[in-house]
C-alpha cells in the first residue's frame, strides 16, 4: 500500500497534541464557550438554541485551543481528528477490531467478523483482485437534503487523483485507481492497478485512524481543494452524510447539533441518536481533565497515565473505563510501543548490537515500574488482537527468543564487537562511548526512564531527550537521532500492514525525510511482503508467507518491541451510559479514531 502523503509519521495528530500540553482554564469558562444547556452566540441564523446537559456530549481534548477551527477539509495535511471531524464523516464500511464470538458491533447492527456496512451494503471482487465492485445503501443522503451517490464516491476518487501528492489519501488513490464509474446511483467499480485484496478495507472501511473521507459533488466540484475550508455557518457547511451539524466553531469550543431529518432514520436504518449535542472544549491537561472528571463536567476525556486513572475511578463511581476499576484500566490500541533506531546509521546498522540493546531490557519492569502494573509487555510490534493472534501464537517459540533480558549476554556481543568499559563502566571503543540518546515524547514519560536506568546498568551510557512533537517528526524522520520509541499503526486483522513498515522502498539517505523511520533493507523479505500484499487475507498462504518474513525479521530485529499501548479513557456515566467496555466491545472508544460514531450512536441516557 502506498504512504499516505500529509500523514507521515503515524499519529502525527497525536504527536501535535502532547506538544500543545499546557495549564488549562475550566471547561465551560473558556472565552466564548458556554455552559451546557445555554444559548451561545453565532452559527446559522443567530443564537444557538438550548440543549439539556443530560442531552450533551461533552468531550475535553488537550491544547490551549482548537487550531483547525477554521477548516473542515479532511485532505488538507494537518488537519487534526480531533475536534469533529471523525463524529461527520460516515464511511461505507466500518470495522471494529475488538469484535468477539459474542459482540461483533453495536446492538442491532449486521456485522460480520467485525465487518458493520454503513453507507453501502456489500462488495465483491473479481478474480484476479484488480477490480472491486461497491453496492451503497437505499436512502443514504447528504445532511443538506441531497442524495448520496455512487457520483460522490467517483469524485472523490478523481478529486484526490488529481491532486496527488498535494491531498492527504492522494498518492493511494494515484497509486492504485485506474479508473472508478458509476454504472447506477447505488454501484461503485473501481479499477485497480494492480491486485489489491485489502483495497476495501484499507480505504472504505473505517478502522482507527484509517479511511478517506468521501465528500459532496455538489458542494465541492467548483472549488480548489487545495484551498477549500469547508466551513462557512451560514451556507450550512460542512455538509456531510452524518446526523450532525457544526453549529459553532471557534478557537475555543466546536459544538455540533444534531440533525433529525438524517437519512438513517428516514431510511429506517437506525435510531437517530440520544445525544442531542456534541461539545468539543480544549485547554484541559492531565490535571484539568481529572478536575472535570471527578466534577462530571466531561464525559469523556483523552487518555490518562495508570495512577491518575485509578484514582480518578476512586474517587468518582460514576467514572469508569473500559475495564473497570480493574487494571490496565484502558483497552489494547492498535499501536504496541517499539525502541527503533535508524538501522542504516552505526553502530546500530548491526544486527548484533540490536539484540545486545534487546538483552538489555526488562519489559516486566518496564510494566511493573512504569505503569504500576497496569499494563502489558511486547516483543513484536503487533496488537494481541484475536485476528493477529492466529498468525503469531504459531511463531511464539520463535518470537519468545527475544524475551531474554541478560546483560551477561549483553556484555559478549559487545566485547566481540570490540567494545570495553571505560572507567565509569560505559561501553566505549577508540576512545568514544557508544552513542545512545532516545528521543521520546511526553506521551511515553511513565517507561522512558526506566528503560534508559536499564541500558545503563547494562553498560549503554544513553539518556533520552523529550522532545515537542515537531521536534521529534523532524528527527525521526529524517534519522538525525540514534534511537527512538514510537508506536506502530500497522495491522488491526492481517498482519501485512505492519511488515510493510520495515520494507526498504521506505528507506532514505539520513538527511531525507521517511514515511517510516526504521531504514531497514532486505530484498528477501521486500519480495515476501510484497507477495503478502497480493494474497487474500483468507488464503492459507498468508499464514505460510508471514512466518517467511518473521524468519528474516526476528534474526535482524530491526524494531525492539516494549510494550502493548492501552487507552486508558476514563468514560462518565452520570449522563450517558453503554459506552464501550471489555464487557461490551462493540468499539473502541477514543472521539478521535474515525470508528466514533458508532459509540457515539449507542449512548443512552443515564437520565430521563
Amino acid at each position: 500500500m502506498a504512504e499516505r502523503t500529509g500523514r507521515g509519521l503515524n499519529r502525527r495528530d497525536l504527536l501535535r497534541g502532547a506538544a500543545m500540553i499546557a495549564p488549562a482554564v475550566a471547561l465551560g469558562c473558556t472565552a466564548g464557550a458556554p455552559t451546557p444547556g445555554q444559548p451561545a452566540p453565532g452559527g446559522q441564523g443567530g443564537a444557538i438554541k438550548q440543549i439539556a446537559r443530560n442531552r450533551s456530549l461533552v468531550l475535553g481534548i488537550t491544547g490551549t485551543s482548537l487550531t483547525d477551527f477554521q477548516t473542515f477539509n479532511p485532505y488538507l495535511p494537518g488537519v487534526s481528528t480531533a475536534s469533529g471531524y471523525p463524529y461527520c464523516y460516515e464511511p461505507l464500511f466500518y470495522y471494529n477490531a475488538f469484535h468477539t464470538d459474542a459482540v461483533c458491533g453495536p446492538e442491532g447492527m449486521d456485522c460480520e467478523d467485525g465487518i458493520i456496512p454503513w453507507l453501502a451494503e456489500s462488495y465483491e471482487y473479481n478474480a484476479d483482485f484488480t477490480a472491486a465492485t461497491v453496492k451503497l445503501r437505499e436512502g443514504t443522503e447528504w445532511n443538506d437534503g441531497k442524495p448520496f451517490t455512487a457520483n460522490d464516491v467517483k469524485f472523490t476518487m478523481e478529486l484526490l487523483a488529481k491532486n496527488s501528492p498535494k491531498l492527504t489519501w492522494s498518492v493511494d488513490v494515484d497509486t492504485w485507481v485506474k479508473a472508478v464509474t458509476a454504472p447506477d446511483e447505488r454501484t461503485v467499480e473501481f479499477e485497480l492497478k494492480r491486485p489489491n485484496p485489502r483495497f476495501v478495507f484499507s480505504y472504505f472501511t473505517f478502522h482507527m485512524d484509517i479511511g478517506i473521507p468521501i465528500v459532496p459533488e455538489h458542494i465541492w466540484k467548483d472549488q480548489d481543494p487545495n484551498k477549500f475550508t469547508f466551513v462557512d455557518l451560514k451556507k450550512g457547511w460542512p455538509v456531510t452524510t452524518s446526523p450532525w451539524k457544526l453549529v459553532v466553531s471557534s478557537q475555543q469550543q466546536r459544538m455540533y447539533d444534531r440533525v433529525d431529518t438524517w437519512w438513517g432514520k428516514k431510511a429506517g436504518f437506525r435510531e437517530l441518536p440520544a445525544v442531542e449535542r456534541i461539545m468539543v472544549l480544549p485547554g484541559t491537561d492531565e490535571t484539568k481533565m481529572v478536575q472535570l472528571s471527578l466534577a462530571n463536567e466531561a464525559d469523556l476525556t483523552i487518555d490518562l497515565r495508570p495512577n491518575t486513572i485509578k484514582s480518578v475511578i476512586q474517587q468518582n463511581k460514576a467514572v469508569t473505563t473500559w475495564t473497570g476499576d480493574k487494571p490496565p484500566y484502558g483497552y489494547l490500541d492498535w499501536w504496541p510501543i517499539g525502541l527503533g533506531f535508524n538501522c542504516s546509521k552505526a553502530p546500530f546498522d548491526d544486527p548484533e548490537i540490536r539484540w545486545a540493546i534487546n538483552h538489555a531490557i526488562d519489559r516486566a519492569q518496564l510494566v511493573s515500574l512504569g505503569y504500576q502494573g497496569a499494563g502489558a509487555p511486547t516483543l513484536l510490534p503487533f496488537p494481541n488482537y484475536p485476528a493477529l493472534l492466529e498468525y503469531l501464537d504459531p511463531i511464539e517459540a520463535q518470537s519468545s527468543k527475544i524475551d531474554d533480558f541478560d546483560v551477561a549476554k549483553t556484555a559478549s556481543i559487545m566485547q566481540g564487537k570490540g567494545w570495553a568499559k571505560d572507567s565509569e563502566g560505559f561501553w566505549a571503543k577508540d576512545g568514544k562511548r557508544f552513542p545512545f540518546i532516545i528521543y521520546t515524547l511526553i506521551l511515553f514519560q511513565d517507561i522512558t526512564p526506566v528503560l534508559v536506568q536499564q541500558l545503563r546498568k547494562a553498560g549503554f551510557d544513553a539518556s533520552f531527550k523529550q522532545a515537542t512533537g515537531p521536534d521529534f517528526d523532524e528527527h525521526v524522520s529524517t534519522g538525525n537521532m540514534d534511537a527512538f520509541i514510537l508506536g506502530h499503526g500497522g495491522s488491526v486483522s492481517d498482519p501485512y500492514f505492519t511488515l510493510r513498515l520495515y520494507q526498504s522502498r521506505y528507506v532514505k539517505p539520513t538527511g531525507e525525510r521517511s514515511t517510516y523511520p526504521y531504514r531497514w533493507s532486505n530484498p528477501e523479505y521486500d519480495e515476501i511482503v510484497d507477495t503478502m500484499g497480493t494474497t487474500s487475507p483468507d488464503d492459507p498462504k498468508l499464514h505460510d508467507l508471514f512466518r517467511q518474513a518473521m524468519d528474516l525479521w526476528i534474526p535482524a530485529l530491526p524494531d525492539v518491541g516494549l510494550v502493548q499501548w492501552f487507552h486508558r479513557i476514563p468514560t462518565n456515566t452520570t449522563y450517558w451510559t453503554n459506552w464501550p467496555s471489555e464487557e461490551n466491545p462493540y468499539i473502541n472508544s477514543a472521539y478521535w479514531h474515525r470508528t466514533s460514531p458508532l459509540w457515539i450512536h449507542s449512548l443512552k441516557p443515564a437520565q430521563p
